[in-house]
């Protein structure tokens, strides 16, 4: 069965292309360019994941997040939008959301953010992880390791699931919740204060390339430079 995404976004363009790219690669999409439509269709759609524009005619992206989120917890919403202000982003988290992806974006990108969201919460497969360069360092995340110029560094499970998710959102923003979902299974007190923890090893492992910068948004998430 294929998964259902609604789709809520007033860039007629835009639309039709992200719609057509979801459907090229599987997804049945339901799009909807009224915001005021928003929570009669996830009712009637019921979707797998949602996908909402911030600035809608009628009711904006963080009011249709909260309506939907009064009566579904744990259905992925996603913010495609341009407003990526530290207030925009908190405003988006609070409203619900659980990831944004910053207008013009890459399909692929896109696509990445969608398949992995589905993976967190209903177990569907995902591309398989790839080798990664960042700065002086080669990333296998097949071996576990990490290698620098002069040294090795065997990664542990965890570190490896870690640093895998912040290398496929590189440069980008992804949410603190997103990792300790996609990396422990739940955003438990305790899985949070052990991701600080992850976090601060994952930085010194890399103290020794200046260009590579692991960044806390407070209250929002990371964003990995390289």
């Amino acid at each position: 069965m294929k998964q259902r995404i609604l789709y809520i976004e007033d860039e007629l363009i835009l639309g039709q292309l992200v719609k057509d790219a979801l459907e090229k690669h599987g997804f049945e999409v339901l799009k909807v360019i009224n915001g005021s439509d928003g929570l009669a269709m996830f009712k009637k759609y019921r979707p797998h994941l949602c996908l909402f524009d911030i600035m809608l005619p009628g009711k904006d992206g963080y009011t249709v997040a909260e309506q939907v989120r009064a009566i579904d917890v744990h259905v992925p919403i996603i913010f495609l939008t341009a407003k990526v202000q530290a207030t925009d982003l908190v405003q988006g988290f609070k409203a619900g959301c659980n990831d944004y992806v910053r207008k013009p974006f890459h399909m692929e990108e896109l696509l990445l953010r969608v398949e992995n969201w589905l993976a967190v919460k209903y177990g569907i497969e995902t591309p398989q992880q790839n080798n990664y360069i960042i700065g002086i360092f080669a990333f296998d995340p097949h071996k576990q390791l990490l290698s620098g110029k002069e040294r090795q560094i065997r990664l542990s499970h965890k570190e490896t699931e870690l640093l895998n998710v912040l290398c496929n959102y590189k440069n980008t923003i992804v949410s603190r919740d997103y990792i300790l979902q996609k990396v422990w299974g739940s955003d438990s007190v305790y899985n949070s204060r052990t991701l600080d923890v992850y976090i601060n090893r994952i930085r010194k492992y890399f103290k020794d390339d200046s260009h590579i910068n692991l960044i806390t948004l407070k209250g929002i998430g990371y964003r990995f430079i390289c």
